[in-house]
């Protein structure tokens, strides 16, 4: 199969899967318990101011006409005005994803970078005290949960030593930063606690992915001609085994905006996955389900550069 036929069958099954999901958060979200009509309305709300906010929301409308207009409105690129913000949901999740995006790509980068680095260390230092060292430390921070690791942060960098501030995006009434400066300081808890959280998954993966790939015969066989085991690890056996460290990233794409839920709450940091978290709360159908559908198409997109990135280290993908 040729390479751009093969782009063309996993964009012609994208469409089915992203509208297969998306009418199945539609329902699952509208026939959850809870009335956004009443929580929008207040606690001392009469019922017929109640009743007028459900009518103009349309949700006094059947289920099945609710979601045959979201999808006509989809298809013109519209996602809805937000029943809390007022705005359209588009502009909000625009805003909300540059947010995230300076939280979460930083900290991922570095993430695959130093734990791919590190698995491969140990892999190389099999059963020696650099192994060890790394794979019970990595095991260490696998089992810690992240609202308690930024919490554990904050207690030790903002509060113990007052480096860094524990919240926000910037700090309030105060000129001593400037404003990158600033943005700099509060992005530094966040970030460090999603690198820490998801940096064990990258060395587990790639250190039992290179010991096993160590294994193979084509490796005996370049220890045999010659080759240093600095080449032999870092040009054979790590790129063979970089292949399912492929697919975590790519996957991880899908959290990009929506994984880093805990982290954005425990720091108040206003992104997308703040953004989903408060439209649960309010519940904000459309801001909800605008939030869903772009980490729908994330998922798709980065299963489709997952397997680009696949063609790129191993060709025979294409032909599967």
């Amino acid at each position: 199969m040729s390479f751009t036929k093969y782009i063309v069958r996993r964009l012609a099954q994208m469409i089915p899967v992203i509208l297969a999901v998306t009418i199945f958060n539609f329902l699952i979200i509208n026939l959850a318990p809870g009335d956004p009509a009443t929580v929008l309305a207040g606690e001392n709300a009469t019922q017929e101011y109640i009743d007028e906010l459900r009518e103009s929301y349309g949700l006094n409308e059947p289920i099945h006409t609710r979601l045959k207009l979201y999808i006509q409105k989809l298809l013109k690129g519209d996602l809805g005005v937000s029943y809390k913000y007022q705005q359209p949901v588009s502009a909000i999740i625009k805003e909300k994803m540059k947010v995230t995006l300076m939280l979460v790509l930083l900290s991922e980068i570095a993430t695959i970078i130093v734990g791919t680095a590190l698995g491969a260390l140990a892999a190389r230092h099999e059963g020696k005290f650099i192994d060890n060292a790394i794979s019970n430390i990595s095991m260490m921070l696998y089992c810690m949960p992240v609202y308690w690791l930024g919490m554990l942060l904050i207690l030790f960098f903002a509060v113990k030593l007052k480096w860094l501030p524990s919240s926000g995006m910037y700090s309030f009434g105060i000129q001593k930063y400037s404003k990158t400066i600033d943005l700099i300081r509060h992005l530094i808890l966040p970030s460090l606690t999603l690198f820490l959280v998801h940096l064990p998954t990258y060395i587990k993966l790639t250190r039992s992915t290179v010991v096993e790939v160590a294994q193979e015969d084509y490796i005996r066989t370049a220890r045999a001609i010659g080759y240093s085991e600095k080449d032999i690890y870092k040009k054979h056996a790590l790129r063979n085994a970089l292949l399912p460290t492929v697919t975590i990233a790519g996957m991880s794409l899908s959290t990009v905006f929506s994984g880093a839920l805990l982290t954005e709450t425990v720091f108040s940091w206003p992104g997308m996955g703040r953004m989903i978290y408060d439209g649960v709360a309010m519940r904000d159908y459309p801001l909800i389900m605008g939030g869903f559908l772009v980490t729908t198409i994330l998922v798709v997109v980065g299963s489709l550069i997952t397997d680009l990135i696949y063609m790129y280290l191993d060709p025979r993908v294409v032909n599967s």
